[in-house]
């Protein structure tokens, strides 16, 4: 009983953390179809454009803010579409800070 109560604990821990962050409103209608609304880049087009997977560690941990900012703003050699024309500055800055960050969030 001790046993079968843990796993059901745990199996609950692991559906609230998996289901802790939601990407905002302009993520999913500007970046989901390629990142995907998980931030996986598990979409058909994310997987032909090599689309970058933001619950990587690695990523997280590696690229600046400022790095992205100046990606989503300007586009990238990789066929990510400039937003700078399109997104106000604030726009970007929460892309990146609060959504792009918030899949790195464990």
């Amino acid at each position: 009983m001790k046993i079968r109560l843990s796993l059901i604990v745990l199996a609950g821990y692991a559906a609230v953390a998996a289901a802790a962050f939601t990407p905002s409103k302009l993520f999913v209608e500007r970046c989901s179809k390629c990142h995907g609304e998980d931030g996986k880049a598990n979409t058909p087009k994310g997987q032909k454009m090599k689309a970058q997977d933001f619950t990587d560690p690695a990523f997280q941990e590696k690229v600046s803010d400022a790095k992205m900012i100046d990606a989503v703003t300007n586009g990238t050699e990789k066929d990510m579409p400039p937003f700078g024309k399109v997104l106000s500055a604030e726009e970007l800055d929460r892309l990146v800070k609060e959504d792009v960050r918030g899949f790195g969030k464990k």
